[in-house]
């Protein structure tokens, strides 16, 4: 009896675990192995220092019942590379738990629908440096979503619904350097959540609802870390003291794209380590002080009236799309370090510079109410000046009157601009590069857009020598050949959308210019047409290419319809007689159809007269014979009577 209770409860231990046995031995075939359906290879890290193995499962790969990311099989590593595995686009709603695997680094989520998660799911990844769960659909976060992951240093949450963060949503990472929170739900900037975050130097908190920036009220360590912050694109309406901690490290401050109206005086000065700072596309009116480290100021699309007062160490300013109607004044500003400088857009009728800037080599003018070419503009004020804008003023005439070196010149959308006068760049020259002392001094001009140019003179470019001419989509009719040496166009001549008048006169552009075009840049032929005599008009130059005849200066061209509403062109040798002869033929048809039609007319006539004739003999027929059946039928009744009688 003893012996029968020991066996059955032997039965009743083993049996489960043969189950768990079987059970086991069934989930191993259910594993999916990663490399069968996705993407795997060896490629350079993002440092290119050494290689990883880098997996890719994205949504062209058709894995069944992906939805458990424990049920994945990590692939063979003999090597012991790094691994970046990537699961984007796979319809992925909850987060499962990953399998162990220690040289795992880098997993990306996005594009996912991700709105839970199993608990602790990278318990098993410990050095995972790189996460990504940007464009998913987590609405929160919960402290057990990131335990055992201490070695992290860059979280990306961006596109999102987190509408808040708990104090102790990240008190396991106290490596991240990098944190991405942009186009979330956020109210306010998360200072309490961010605490734990000892090492971090670049959040992103751009495109939220954030409208208050007070982080000196907050007493905390990480925010003074923090070395680029961006913070655009949000609800943020004024700048003040407060609002940044006192001696932080921020280098880069990028608060473009709100609706701040006042930035209090010394409100930036906390920014002691400040070297970017944009602020453009917002509504600030007057000046303020900016950080002696500051080193590029992005304002463009604001209200300003004054300059600011940069410091000495400014390199790039922007401030276009103001409402400047004055220089800065020379006496109270320093630009020695300046290299770029943009203030297009504004209401600057006059530029008079006198103080030299001897590192600018970019100076944007473009759209303000300049009437002619500054005089100030010169090779001794701007001695390394590269690239110059001065496109959309008013300018009705144009003359350098000072010799500038440049590598581009950009003039579009003077509409004002009616003639290029004698000598109008002689005074321009090219700037040869750095890099060859034998690179050719030439310089490109784009002289485009300008409704009212009708013509160039001839000695608009004598002692000067064009790398590239750009007078496309103006109102020419002729052009020169002796305006310029057309052979050291080295990038071409864009001569399109003009109303050019195809004639004699235009035949050099045909002998010289065209091959030569064609040859070099074939795209800046696409638009090239006539645009008189009437028939020319619309005529695409490149369909005289290679023809052996002077096209334009020939009487003797008809023209007839090509295929994709081209035309081509052949050479007429009939003269008059092929059009009497076209006459000829013409006529002879009228008249063979209208004889044709005489005689239908008539044939008709008879045959009705005919079908009349012959419908009356057959009614006379039929009459007859109904007056004959009629009549013999009266007769015998009559001899039936006399014989009955």
């Amino acid at each position: 009896m003893r012996a029968l209770k020991f066996l059955a409860l032997f039965f009743l231990i083993i049996n489960p675990i043969a189950a768990q046995e079987q059970e086991a031995s069934g989930e191993v075939y259910r594993l999916i192995k990663l490399c069968s359906y996705c993407t795997c290879s060896e490629i350079p890290d993002v440092d290119g220092t050494h290689l990883v193995l880098n997996i890719q499962c994205s949504e062209l790969d058709r894995i069944e019942n992906f939805a458990d990311l424990d049920k994945i099989e990590w692939p063979e590593n003999p090597n012991g590379l790094k691994i970046a595995a990537a699961f984007e686009g796979l319809g992925l709603t909850t987060l499962g738990k990953l399998p162990p695997n220690s040289q795992v680094e880098t997993l990306r989520f996005s594009n996912n629908a991700i709105k839970t998660y199993w608990p602790d799911p990278f318990n098993d990844v410990p050095n995972l440096k790189r996460l990504s769960f940007t464009q998913n659909e987590l609405a929160e976060l919960t402290p057990d979503l990131f335990t055992k992951v201490h070695a992290l240093e860059e979280l990306d949450l961006s596109f999102n619904k987190i509408g808040d963060l708990n104090p102790l949503d990240f008190k396991h990472l106290h490596h991240v350097k990098r944190l991405n929170l942009q186009s979330n739900l956020l109210k306010k900037i998360p200072v309490e959540a961010l605490q734990p975050l000892a090492l971090l130097e670049d959040l992103d908190l751009s495109k939220n609802g954030i409208h208050d920036l007070l982080l000196r009220r907050t007493e905390s360590t990480t925010l003074k870390g923090i070395k680029r912050l961006n913070l655009s694109g949000n609800r943020i309406r004024s700048i003040v003291k407060d609002s940044f901690p006192e001696e932080n490290n921020i280098e880069l401050l990028d608060l473009s794209n709100n609706i701040i109206e006042v930035v209090e005086e010394d409100s930036l000065l906390s920014c002691t380590s400040l070297r970017e700072l944009n602020l453009a596309q917002n509504n600030i009116t007057f000046t303020f002080a900016l950080p002696p480290t500051l080193q590029i100021a992005i304002l463009k699309i604001n209200t300003l009236y004054h300059w600011p007062k940069f410091p000495s160490g400014i390199t790039f300013v922007d401030l276009s799309y103001n409402r400047l109607s004055a220089l800065y004044d020379e006496d109270n500003v320093e630009f020695e370090n300046l290299e770029i400088l943009n203030i297009g857009g504004n209401q600057i009728k006059d530029f008079d510079i006198q103080k030299k800037l001897p590192k600018l080599y970019s100076l944007d003018l473009s759209y303000n109410l300049l009437a002619d070419v500054p005089k100030s503009l010169s090779s001794q004020t701007f001695p390394k000046l590269e690239e110059l804008r001065l496109d959309g003023n008013p300018i009705e005439s144009i003359y350098f009157k000072n010799i500038i070196a440049l590598k581009n010149l950009y003039m579009n959308d003077l509409n004002k601009l009616t003639v290029v006068e004698d000598k109008a760049f002689s005074n321009v020259i090219g700037r040869a590069g750095d890099e060859s002392l034998f690179e050719q001094s030439c310089f490109s001009l784009f002289l485009s857009n300008c409704g009212s140019l009708m013509s160039i003179q001839e000695g608009a470019f004598d002692a000067t020598t064009l790398c590239m001419l750009d007078i496309s989509k103006n109102n020419l009719t002729k052009l020169s050949r002796t305006l310029l040496d057309w052979k050291s166009l080295t990038e071409g001549a864009n001569l399109q959308h003009n109303p050019w008048h195809c004639s004699c006169e235009l035949q050099w552009m045909l002998d010289d210019l065209l091959p030569q075009m064609y040859r070099a840049n074939s795209r800046l032929l696409s638009e090239l047409r006539c645009g008189s005599p009437r028939a020319y008009e619309g005529l695409r130059l490149v369909h005289w290419y290679n023809w052996t005849e002077q096209a334009m200066c020939s009487d003797d061209l008809s023209m007839r319809s090509g295929p994709y509403g081209t035309y081509m062109m052949e050479e007429s040798r009939e003269g008059l007689s092929k059009v009497t002869s076209l006459t000829l033929i013409l006529g002879g048809c009228i008249i063979l159809a209208l004889l044709v039609a005489i005689a239908l007319v008539v044939y008709l006539v008879k045959t009705r007269r005919r079908h009349r004739v012959r419908q009356a003999a057959l009614n006379r027929k039929r009459q007859s014979a109904a007056d004959a059946k009629n009549s013999n039928g009266t007769q015998k009744e009559q001899f039936s009577a006399l014989n009955k009688a």
